[in-house]
């Protein structure tokens, strides 16, 4: 039995689609006889036609069915809700592990069986950044690790860093950190 104030407190997640509450509790709508997640993107129901339940097979029992759209019955990580995290985290992986050093985003996305479009936009919904903007990142950590290193000459670091010329590394590092490669290296090593 919820109290008053869990019932206000899960009021409020079902109405602001709290993702904290996915998973910790159900909310059954008594006039269409579904119950939901408390993120679904459905149309919030009336504070009075919600019933809560701690688990599905609850909400099952009382006569409720599972909603179509946000699958409450369905393991975490593998709803429909799911979709768009579960490509972003791929993506990031993909682009962490390298995927567009040399390659494009539409290539990249033909990978993974969307459209770069929306490849774009599930990155800027999940991570607030476009492709191209995670790749650089990557490419700087990689190449301010690897500057550590005296015996690597720029040139090579560069490239090992998976930017495609020599012309765009140098323009990439001063815009990002105001200095030169080669005073980046100065500054680390001390000199």
């Amino acid at each position: 039995m919820t109290t008053d104030a869990t019932n206000a407190l899960w009021h409020h997640a079902v109405e602001t689609r709290d993702p904290t509450f996915d998973g910790v509790f159900f909310v059954a709508i008594t006039s269409t006889k579904i119950y939901c997640r408390p993120v679904c993107p459905s149309r919030t129901a009336r504070p009075e036609n919600r019933r809560f339940f701690m688990s599905c097979s609850d909400a099952e029992a009382a006569g409720f069915r599972a909603c179509k759209r946000c699958r409450p019955d369905a393991q975490s990580g593998q709803t429909p809700l799911d979709v768009v995290p579960r490509l972003a985290r791929q993506v990031v992986a993909q682009i962490s592990s390298g995927a567009l050093n040399g390659q494009s985003v539409r290539a990249l996305a033909n990978t993974l069986d969307v459209s770069d479009r929306h490849l774009r936009r599930a990155l800027s919904r999940e991570v607030g950044a476009s492709p191209f903007r995670l790749a650089l990142a990557q490419r700087l950590r990689a190449a301010t690790a690897l500057l550590s290193d005296a015996r690597l000459t720029i040139t090579h670091v560069a490239y090992a860093s998976g930017f495609q010329s020599l012309r765009r590394f140098n323009a990439a590092f001063r815009q990002e950190f105001r200095m030169s490669p080669s005073e980046w290296r100065q500054r680390g090593t001390g000199a």
